[in-house]
């Protein structure tokens, strides 16, 4: 049984029919994310996922990266990445979905929770960033075809272009206008609309305290989100139900006991907490760089609690006894 929505949902139900295990997969609300930007490495992992060689073929692609950064001039990289709406990427994936036939599969009394509420209730938080996101004009034709990442003394902004003459702007920490004052680069190529409506959420980091209760495993942006700083939310959502469908897999090949199914269960946890931590180092080295202004310090350093928080966790846990090898837990040292 699958409970929820999103990414890590449909590539759990694909994977977990790749691995001759049923699973039920209700219909679920889309992503009210008004822009997604999905690097070549997170449409593969989808496409793997949902055996969809075409999944997104015809979305807009973005092929260039500028980043202004600790006050340095503008740096052009070249960019691989499309660009699609939360609820266009749910399209996508529940028509592949819904085209999948039925078959024989065994099956599987262990679920995947993708939504709240989680039967570990208690979340931690890496910090608060709150964020707004907004419909803009863009004033440059050659902006259809590259993204904007620039730092400001109260926060952050990024840029996503969304069709003929339009973008999505998000701002981190303060207000999109107070942020759009201090704005060197994203500001002159950009005009707003007083009447846009706005939408709000929450970017820090977070993730559920534990990961896996007696009959269920928890993965999703609602259990374990990044911070959208470093662009890999949606291919981490692929990679945790790559990991999701492998312990379930390991799972049903053992006999059930607890005794059996415990190392399972703590492997999926502590591999995800090892995740959060890498992610939190990286967002280090940004908040390290944007600004020297307080709400970038502040920023570090609850990143920095964050990591080391992660690294007290993950010593109550024994080093790694498996590896992923497609959709099988394989025991380290057993032959590739």
């Amino acid at each position: 049984m699958i409970r929820g929505g999103g990414v890590a949902a449909h590539c759990c139900a694909g994977l977990l029919r790749q691995a001759g295990l049923a699973s039920v997969h209700p219909p679920a609300r889309p992503s009210s994310a008004p822009a997604i930007l999905l690097g070549a490495v997170a449409v593969k992992l989808l496409r793997d996922c949902l055996e969809a060689p075409d999944l997104l073929a015809n979305a807009r692609h973005v092929r260039r990266r500028i980043v202004a950064w600790g006050g340095s001039k503008p740096t052009v990289l070249p960019h691989d990445a499309i660009v699609l709406s939360g609820g266009d990427l749910h399209a996508a994936m529940e028509q592949v979905h819904s085209s999948r036939t039925g078959g024989a599969l065994l099956p599987c009394t262990f679920g995947i929770h993708t939504e709240a509420p989680f039967p570990p209730e208690e979340t931690r938080h890496f910090g608060a960033r709150p964020a707004s996101a907004e419909a803009v004009a863009l004033l440059h034709a050659d902006d259809e075809e590259a993204c904007w990442v620039e730092a400001v003394t109260q926060g952050w902004i990024f840029m996503i272009p969304s069709g003929p003459k339009a973008a999505w702007l998000l701002g981190v920490g303060a207000e999109i206008p107070e942020l759009l004052d201090h704005s060197r680069h994203i500001a002159p190529r950009i005009e707003r609309s007083e009447a846009a409506p706005s939408v709000r959420f929450e970017t820090a980091p977070r993730m559920l305290t534990r990961l896996s209760g007696p009959d269920s495993l928890a993965c999703g942006t609602d259990a374990l989100a990044f911070d959208p700083l470093c662009g890999d939310g949606t291919a981490q959502a692929a990679r945790e139900a790559s990991l999701a469908a492998a312990t379930l897999h390991a799972i049903a090949g053992s006999d059930g006991s607890e005794e059996a199914v415990r190392p399972y269960l703590d492997h999926y946890h502590s591999m995800l907490l090892a995740g959060m931590r890498r992610h939190l180092r990286q967002c280090g080295q940004f908040y390290a760089t944007g600004a020297d202004s307080p709400w970038w310090r502040a920023q570090l350093h609850a990143t920095r609690e964050g990591f080391d928080w992660c690294s007290a966790q993950l010593a109550t846990f024994a080093e790694p006894r498996y590896r992923l090898d497609g959709l099988t837990l394989t025991p380290l040292g057993s032959p590739q």
